[in-house]
């Protein structure tokens, strides 16, 4: 397995190349190596020659010929295709791709379904991008910092220093090279340190 699961996305709209990518930083393990814009000629062996382990395609790109680029593509296993579609793509190009994500949908459905479709690719591949475990203590306050607590409020319901938990949460952050709390929460979520229902209600 390697070390980071490495995307290549296809994409003709640069909104949607930046969101996509935003996306994908929620989760440790995953880096995008390469972005085509579909127009690009030989684009099956540029794809196949970069051996991503996921593919993500609007079949809306341009000039892009979906059936017979699929085809090539079908033959390299271990990747893992992934469609870009809306509610309005017809179910005849739906049904090209074994997995799909819809970009109308919000972001903690967008989150949900990569997750379903990755799995433990993505659990894996995060674990081996942090060299050190969590301390126990640190573990704790990832936890109170997904369900929404501030420092201050940490340090109250730990009976610690603001200044103790600010150093854990600094620590936490740099062993698991992720700084926003949603991709926290995503960690949290897929190594199982919270419940998804603890998050909704709180």
């Amino acid at each position: 397995m390697p070390e980071r699961l490495s995307v290549i996305l296809i994409e003709g709209s640069y909104l949607l190349q930046s969101g996509i990518q935003s996306l994908l930083s929620e989760f440790p393990g995953m880096r995008v190596t390469a972005i085509f814009d579909g127009s690009e000629k030989h684009l099956a062996e540029k794809v196949l020659a970069k051996k991503p382990d996921v593919l993500i395609i609007d079949p809306n790109t341009a000039n892009l010929e979906l059936l017979s680029f699929l085809r090539e593509i079908d033959a390299n296993n271990g990747m893992q295709v992934i469609g870009l579609i809306s509610n309005e793509t017809p179910d005849n190009v739906v049904s090209r791709f074994p997995h799909v994500l819809n970009f109308f949908e919000c972001k903690y459905d967008l989150l949900e379904s990569l997750k379903a479709i990755l799995g433990k690719r993505i659990l894996s591949a995060g674990k081996s991008t942090n060299n050190q475990n969590l301390s126990e203590r640190e573990k704790t306050i990832l936890t109170e910092i997904v369900l929404g607590l501030t420092n201050q409020e940490i340090a109250d319901k730990l009976f610690l220093s603001i200044h103790t938990v600010t150093t854990h949460r600094k620590n936490l952050t740099n062993k698991l090279g992720i700084k926003t709390v949603s991709g926290l929460t995503v960690y949290a979520l897929i190594n199982k340190l919270v419940d998804i229902h603890d998050i909704e209600h709180k």
